[in-house]
């Protein structure tokens, strides 16, 4: 793979397999775009909404004639997947994922991963809580960050071209070792499911009726995949436990200071928050 990729195959057509696809073609960044799934009704919707060229249900023969692969499947498929396609496609092609949780993939890679074999692990921090194809946008990587966790066994020039696939989707792109990954998004993306899941499961069906959109905006991701978080929150156990104590020390804060009518404690914390979130935009 020299530029953009003539052929691409994406294992996994659901909201970001899918939007990879509808952004190379909306793009013309590919020529081929194959859909790989176990499910044919699952990948003739997503042929008919535009998001590949065509499809199989066979991995390995849908890999074989790709420049680059691109693993959409949840974190506990991930290594299976990428080392069925590098076994199949050979060490010419270029093989990258979309996984949330990087550290136990990596090292499993590097340990199952014949040498000359081209990974580099990708995480693009984009999505939401609907699942499936139909929820699809071309445009879902733009202006959004994508963080690249190479391993000691991606080459230079792999994670340069895995960087420029990205940047040709409108993504901005930043480089991260696996477990700095793992550390930061367990903060800032698995911690907020965490609080979103709870706040949620805690509400009683009789205040429901009464959600606003503060409710429904807090508990947005909520909605997500329950089978897809937990394998997150499994692989990321370690850093998700130490947000979430981080967190609970904060609540103390809060709940101590309220407690003791500490108004000028509670002023100091909803200042920074507003500040923090004000920072980031919409």
């Amino acid at each position: 793979m020299n530029q953009s990729p003539e052929t691409v195959a994406i294992v996994g057509v659901g909201l970001l397999g899918g939007s990879i696809g509808l952004a190379l073609q909306k793009r013309g960044l590919a020529r081929r775009v194959i859909g790989i799934g176990r499910k044919t009704s699952r990948l003739q919707q997503a042929r008919r909404r535009g998001a590949v060229t065509e499809t199989t249900t066979s991995l390995a023969r849908g890999v074989a004639e790709a420049d680059l692969v691109v693993v959409c499947t949840p974190v506990d498929n991930v290594a299976d997947h990428v080392c069925a396609a590098v076994e199949a496609a050979g060490a010419r092609t270029l093989v990258t994922d979309v996984g949330s949780t990087k550290v136990q993939i990596v090292a499993e890679l590097t340990e199952r991963l014949p040498a000359a074999a081209r990974f580099v692990g990708s995480h693009p921090v984009a999505g939401g809580e609907k699942a499936g194809v139909k929820f699809a946008q071309p445009d879902l990587f733009e202006g959004r960050l994508t963080i690249l966790t190479p391993g000691s066994q991606s080459g230079r020039q792999d994670v340069s071209q895995i960087s420029r696939f990205w940047q040709s989707l409108g993504s901005r792109v930043t480089r991260m070792t696996p477990r700095e990954h793992d550390q930061q998004i367990a903060m800032i993306s698995h911690l907020p499911h965490v609080l979103a899941t709870l706040l949620a499961a805690g509400t009683t069906s009789d205040q429901l009726p009464l959600a606003g959109r503060g409710w429904l905006d807090t508990t947005r991701v909520a909605a997500g995949d329950v089978q897809l978080w937990r394998q997150i929150f499994q692989q990321n156990k370690v850093h998700v436990l130490k947000s979430v104590d981080k967190f609970g020390q904060l609540l103390t804060s809060f709940r101590e200071a309220l407690d003791k009518d500490d108004m000028g404690k509670i002023t100091r914390l909803l200042e920074t928050g507003k500040q923090n979130r004000d920072a980031v935009g919409n």
